[in-house]
């Protein structure tokens, strides 16, 4: 049985909301998918990992194998953060659609919510850019061209994010 869902007076704007609501769900999703990924990142961290040191002999590696380990580990952190942040910001989402309705208070309910998705979306893009970004550092370890095209695009990636975060938040000004 799925749960009542109160919609939006259409002669209020609701409409444009809801459809805001259904978008940051299906975001939610995918943040949801990736974030499984990548915190499955915890059994490398934990596992035996090869030193950089050996595949870069007889130079130095670009960074040894406690700072990777650090990254990983930042990285996981990053993951099992969007993991939270997109589990209970849907679980805010359903609550202050269940008041509404028990409430019969179809309008305005959205108010709180535009502002706390619009937050919840930009962290969401950091968290999920930033354990990315951290991944591809710890692979110019082992691949060094390779991360570090992939820091690139993460970078971008990052920048891209915080434009977008940039356009969401003025708007909602």
């Amino acid at each position: 049985m799925s749960p009542v869902v109160a919609t939006p007076n259409p002669s209020s704007g609701g409409a444009e909301v809801e459809t805001q609501v259904k978008d940051f769900q299906t975001f939610v999703s995918f943040v949801l998918t990736i974030s499984i990924f990548g915190a499955s990142t915890f059994a490398v961290i934990m596992g035996q990992m090869d030193d950089p040191a050996e595949i870069w002999a007889p130079s130095p590696p670009p960074f040894t194998l406690a700072q990777v380990r650090k990254f990983l580990g930042i990285s996981w952190i990053c993951f099992v953060l969007a993991l939270a942040v997109a589990g209970y910001s849907s679980s805010i989402l359903a609550l202050w659609r269940q008041r509404a309705v028990r409430r019969g208070a179809q309008d305005g309910w959205w108010k709180n919510w535009d502002r706390f998705g619009v937050g919840a979306s930009v962290l969401l893009h950091l968290l999920i850019v930033s354990a990315f970004l951290f991944l591809s550092i710890a692979l110019v370890a082992y691949v060094g061209a390779v991360g570090w095209v992939m820091v690139g695009m993460s970078s971008a990636a990052l920048i891209f994010g915080l434009g977008l975060s940039g356009v969401q938040i003025f708007e909602q000004i």
